[in-house]
């Protein structure tokens, strides 16, 4: 048999030797541009517009998993709201319906003599009106001017302490007179949008977009007026003022007006309240991480400090900061009452195991506080 010829070497045509060369060339400039960079592209990809993109999300971190849940929760509260206003009106009225189908049944049963009237009707005696706060003249102020140093979750709390404030104020037996400072900012925003301007409505409660000491002068003038109040409660144990002293008040010149910035890192100790003064509270919620800002704020302004007695008669487990609504209720109860010791038992918190330590008369005394915790648990300085 005839072995097969062999195949013989045929020479590449020149096409097909331009292809190979055109081949290699390119892929030495690609290995060329990914040792020197990526090239620029008209379309962005790998250029210039994406690597500003990556630039403005370097300036702009992504936020955190919690950070998203947090604003996807408040989104669905706030998309709830109507719907929450639609379910209250509801349950009111079926409330409505069930007193009136009580309400009927048991007058169908006293027609028919199967029952009194003293025994299914309910009694319709009326409940005492409460008695019309007395005006005294004291201010107590909230300053603040803290917006910067609290997260949104604190500010939101110190709304809350606010609005606990001015009801507290309003029920009182003594009331003061009241003003927040330094209105403007994040706080203000919250009140005027979320809060739907609810604090528009609220009477005795003045709104300063200066600082504290601009209100503090306007309120002097207010206090020392004929609305500033009179003397009642614990105040009415100061000397009364006569004839002569008046007189001769009148022909002083104008003082300055009274104001001491409540601390607790001041020095001195708030023995009772004074007529025709300021007090200013810090408006600030940040579980404590500005340590002194407070006090440190009043002695570049050239302000008294004092701190309230809550060393000289109680012990307790925690730290003495207590919230801004806390502050004003104390005070309130001083007030009513003229005794430290009962308005700390009544307002302190649960949680801080507070112990009356000596009552006014001096006696020694053990007992724990029965207060319930208060709504806001939130500590200012």
């Amino acid at each position: 048999e005839e072995r097969p010829s062999k195949i013989r070497k045929v020479e590449p045509s020149e096409d097909l030797r331009d292809r190979n060369q055109n081949r290699s060339a390119s892929l030495e400039k690609e290995e060329s541009e990914e040792l020197n960079g990526l090239p620029e592209r008209e379309d962005g990809e790998n250029g210039t517009p994406q690597a500003d993109a990556q630039g403005e999300t370097a300036e702009k971190p992504a936020l955190s998993k919690s950070q998203l849940k947090k604003i996807r929760k408040r989104e669905q509260w706030e998309a709830g709201k109507e719907y929450r206003k639609i379910k209250r009106r509801e349950k009111h009225k079926e409330k409505q319906a069930r007193k009136a189908a009580q309400r009927a049944a048991a007058e169908e049963k006293i027609a028919n003599g199967e029952a009194e009237a003293s025994e299914v009707l309910p009694t319709t005696e009326k409940k005492p009106r409460p008695r019309r706060p007395i005006q005294v003249p004291v201010s107590l102020i909230m300053d603040c001017d803290f917006d910067e140093l609290m997260t949104e979750k604190e500010l939101i709390s110190l709304g809350a302490q606010l609005t606990r404030c001015y009801s507290d104020n309003k029920t009182t037996p003594y009331r003061s007179h009241m003003a927040i400072t330094s209105w403007n900012g994040k706080l203000r925003t919250r009140f005027e949008t979320v809060l739907t301007n609810n604090h528009l409505s609220w009477k005795g409660m003045r709104f300063f977009e200066e600082d504290f000491i601009a209100a503090a002068k306007e309120l002097d003038g207010i206090m020392r007026g004929p609305e500033g109040g009179k003397l009642a409660g614990a105040l009415s144990e100061e000397e009364p003022t006569t004839a002569e002293n008046t007189s001769l008040e009148s022909t002083q010149p104008k003082q300055e007006p009274s104001i001491v910035y409540l601390t607790s890192d001041s020095p001195h100790t708030l023995e009772r309240l004074s007529p025709n003064t300021s007090y200013i509270i810090g408006g600030i919620v940040d579980k404590n991480r500005h340590k002194g800002i407070c006090y440190k704020r009043a002695c570049e302004r050239g302000i008294a400090t004092a701190k309230l007695p809550i060393g000289e008669y109680m012990t307790m487990q925690s730290r003495s900061v207590l919230a801004v609504n806390h502050v004003v209720e104390i005070m309130l109860k001083w007030l009513e009452t003229g005794d430290w010791g009962e308005a700390f038992l009544s307002v302190i918190p649960k949680r801080k195991e507070a112990k009356l330590k000596v009552k006014k008369e001096g006696s020694a005394v053990d007992s724990k506080a029965t207060t319930e915790e208060r709504d806001s648990g939130d500590e200012e300085e």
